[in-house]
């Protein structure tokens, strides 16, 4: 795969989302305050995990070497 911020090889691995109930959370926007979830769209990452997820979660993901742009599908 190549990174879509500087098209060199990205690496595959594992990204560890960590904490009960852990979540990722997207938006359009950079200025979500910390209570709210007004515009926040909320990644499941129970139904991401290669193994399950509880006190972790394990996701698929590719991260580029140069950039460090990080990469994995949230569907």
């Amino acid at each position: 795969m190549k990174c879509p911020s500087c098209s060199t090889d990205m690496e595959s691995g594992f990204m560890y989302v960590r904490g009960f109930g852990g979540a990722l959370f997207w938006a359009k926007t950079k200025d979500t305050r910390f209570f709210s979830r007004r515009g926040l769209e909320q990644i499941d990452v129970s139904r991401l995990s290669v193994g399950g997820a509880g006190a972790q979660a394990v996701l698929n993901a590719a991260r580029c070497p140069s950039c460090a742009t990080i990469a994995f599908k949230g569907h």
